[in-house]
């Protein structure tokens, strides 16, 4: 069983097609340290900030490209040699797993970034909108606040004016009793 699995499945390096060739030199292992292993990833501790967010999905989209590097160095063949599954099973593995499996994922990642593109939109929006309303507000403060000075002028001015008519009358009175009262006397002095 095994033999004949290895017959079907093994193709010697003189007999490979053009396809073959060009994924065998994908499958070639180098001494240079990969990029594997854990990602690590931080955490912000305070609500992002559009830098901010913008530094995260170049971060996201950065480590998404190298796990796309770390599965293909995963799960390429080594070289076709015996006791290995062999070219066909890396590329079927490739077809039928990690390319939807890797599609997915980055149409996962651009359906994220676009909802968090319009999330920023509609925060700005809303910034733009409450920035108008506070100028409109301080506008009509400023022209209440100069409607209110006119009225307090114009009611000083009043006051004056009014004190000023009474203090006359209390005048023009003050006259008229006195001479009232020194008319009155010379008369009764003239009829006595």
């Amino acid at each position: 069983q095994l033999s004949t699995d290895f017959n079907t499945r093994f193709v010697p390096q003189t007999e490979s097609y053009a396809e073959q060739a060009f994924w065998s030199q994908y499958s070639v292992q180098t001494n240079e340290p990969t990029q594997s292993g854990t990602t690590i990833v931080e955490v912000p501790k305070e609500l992002p900030k559009v830098s901010m967010v913008n530094s995260c999905l170049k971060r996201l989209k950065f480590h998404l490209a190298s796990f796309d590097i770390v599965v293909k160095e995963r799960t390429t063949d080594t070289a076709i040699t015996e006791g290995t599954w062999g070219f066909e099973h890396t590329k079927a593995c490739f077809r039928d797993d990690i390319i939807p499996f890797v599609k997915n994922l980055k149409d996962l990642f651009t359906s994220f970034d676009q909802y968090l593109i319009d999330e920023v939109s509609e925060v700005q929006k809303i910034y733009k909108q409450m920035k108008m309303a506070v100028e409109q507000h301080c506008v009509a403060k400023s022209e209440f606040q100069s409607k209110m000075e006119t009225v307090l002028n114009e009611n000083d001015r009043l006051l004056k004016h009014a004190l000023g008519v009474d203090i006359v009358n209390i005048v023009i009175n003050n006259c008229m009793n006195v001479n009232c009262l020194t008319v009155d006397a010379c008369e009764q002095c003239v009829t006595t």
